[in-house]
């Protein structure tokens, strides 16, 4: 499995030695995690980096699209 360049760019962060530990299976979940950052769309979303508290702030709206 190729990694896609969300992961490519996560497993740079990692020491070479954890970065090659990884398998396709975790590779995978690592993809479908990374994807799934970019998949809802809010009403509201702002986001906003506090680098005097080292923190960040996000807040999210929409239409609550759950099944009960």
């Amino acid at each position: 499995m190729a990694p896609g360049p969300d992961i490519q760019r996560f497993l740079a962060r990692l020491p070479p030695a954890l970065a090659g530990r990884f398998d396709d299976e975790q590779l995978a979940a690592l993809d479908l995690h990374f994807g799934m950052r970019h998949r809802t769309n809010h009403a509201i979303d702002w986001r906003r980096r506090l680098p005097f508290l080292k923190a960040y702030i996000v807040i999210l709206a929409g239409r609550d699209r759950a099944t009960d």
